[in-house]
């Protein structure tokens, strides 16, 4: 038996795979693999809510904040992007985003999507005290924020490893961190 073959019969079952089982199913076609991610998602849906996870809906309630719109990565797609010479550009302290928040638990939301540009001139403790400031105001509400290129966009301003930043910004108040479909719960 290949190790594809392996793999989906492992995935197919509900069994825990392992990296390499993950790897070898990179190589199914996408219609495949989506329909194994399909039936694992069912599987543990309908096992959710003492049996009656397939009957159930739920959503919650956020809102997206920019944080800044300067960057510097000028992506040809991008219409939002300012540079700090713009008379357009931003940075929003921790009060307007605050304020912001504050409309969003007011109508019972409970996470916010939080994002920004590549601002090659925001230091750690801008960050860190923006996550600080919502988790102290704000305990019920999740921040799900940043993206993967703004966490190598940070790696490189600060002059500190990946890791060691998402480390920092979960331990300011960091909840979850999006990433295009694929988000990472970072508790």
């Amino acid at each position: 038996m290949s190790a594809v073959d392996y793999a989906t019969e492992k995935a197919a079952a509900g069994e825990r795979i392992t990296r390499e089982d993950a790897r070898a199913l990179y190589e199914l076609p996408l219609p495949e693999l989506g329909g194994l991610a399909h039936e694992a998602r069912m599987r543990r849906k309908r096992a959710a809510y003492d049996g009656r996870g397939g009957d159930v809906v739920t959503y919650l309630i956020d809102r997206n904040i920019n944080y800044t719109n300067v960057c510097n990565v000028y992506c040809k797609f991008c219409a939002f992007y300012r540079t700090e010479r713009d008379d357009d550009h931003y940075v929003l302290t921790k009060e307007q985003i605050g304020a912001k928040i504050r409309e969003l638990v007011d109508i019972g939301g409970t996470q916010i999507l939080l994002q920004g540009g590549h601002h090659p001139g925001l230091g750690m403790d801008y960050y860190l005290e923006m996550l600080g400031y919502i988790r102290e105001q704000f305990p019920g509400v999740n921040v799900h924020g940043f993206s993967p290129p703004e966490f190598n966009h940070f790696a490189g301003v600060f002059g500190m490893p990946v890791r060691e930043v998402v480390a920092r910004f979960r331990e300011a108040g960091l909840g979850s961190i999006p990433g295009g479909g694929g988000a990472m719960n970072t508790h």
